[in-house]
């Protein structure tokens, strides 16, 4: 009887001990959330045409001043569909700014950029200027 209530009281610490684990993994930090990266989940949204949920992970010069529709509206139009990975990240402020860089191949062709992310109202977003803008969105 003791061995039935030990095993069980067991199992469930492990249990709860795996999913507190788990959901730390999935927003470990900013940049990283629902095991995927900042670039990669704006991929994944534009590949799936939802332009309209990209536009609030997007700070910066080339969109300030705009409305989410015309954020959306050039975002509907920008060629980013190549296949990336994230190759590292360098932090600027403490839990505030990142340089993260990135590895793609596009056309056979392999590069790295640099893109600049940055923590604005607990969120973390794309700073967009257009630099960054051309490198992101290749032609």
């Amino acid at each position: 009887m003791k061995s039935i209530v030990f095993l069980t009281l067991f199992a469930g610490t492990s249990y709860l001990g795996a999913s507190a684990q788990q959901e730390t993994f999935l927003f470990r930090t900013p940049l990283s959330f629902y095991k995927t990266d900042i670039l990669s989940y704006l991929q994944a949204l534009h590949k799936n045409q939802q332009y309209e949920r990209m536009v609030p992970f997007f700070t910066g010069q080339a969109v300030a001043g705009m409305s989410q529709h015309a954020i959306a509206e050039m975002l509907s139009n920008a060629p980013f569909g190549y296949a990336m990975k994230r190759a590292g990240i360098r932090e600027i402020e403490p839990n505030q700014k990142w340089s993260v860089t990135y590895s793609r191949t596009i056309l056979g062709t392999q590069e790295t950029f640099k893109v600049e992310c940055a923590l604005v109202r607990d969120t973390c977003r794309l700073v967009l200027d257009e630099k960054s803008k051309t490198t992101i969105f290749k032609q």
